[in-house]
């Protein structure tokens, strides 16, 4: 069962919703399609993946992940993104990009997606 606070937030996003949310091993996996990035990569969207942690809000997001082939626009890899990771059933890009501190009080999905597409802007 997804946090009451995480669901309040799902709905908020409204069409940016993602278009599947999978529930594994402790986790709600968001699965956002089409996601934009910008001309710094080599494709202009990709399918992104955030993990929530179901304890949500209390433990918070961090990172997250995209198709494997998402590359800079010159086909190097992306700081912080060398690495693979498998969930729910296929290979992920993991971007190990942080918050300087989460904290439940002002940070939230919402925050958390304007973060990524800050990531996917700056190269």
């Amino acid at each position: 069962m997804l946090p009451p606070r995480l669901s309040v937030e799902l709905e908020l996003l409204g069409e940016d919703a993602p278009t599947e949310v999978v529930e594994e091993g402790g986790f709600a996996h968001l699965i956002f399609r089409d996601f934009q990035t910008s001309a710094h990569f080599n494709s202009p969207s990709t399918t992104l993946l955030i993990r929530v942690p179901l304890s949500y809000p209390d433990a918070g997001l961090d990172m997250f992940w995209t198709d494997p082939a998402l590359l800079h626009a010159d086909g190097s890899v992306p700081t912080g993104a060398e690495n693979m990771e498998p969930f729910v059933g296929r290979p992920w890009r993991r971007f190990s990009w942080h918050h300087n501190g989460w904290n439940a009080t002002h940070n939230n999905l919402l925050t958390h997606l304007a973060f990524v597409r800050r990531r996917f802007h700056v190269r």
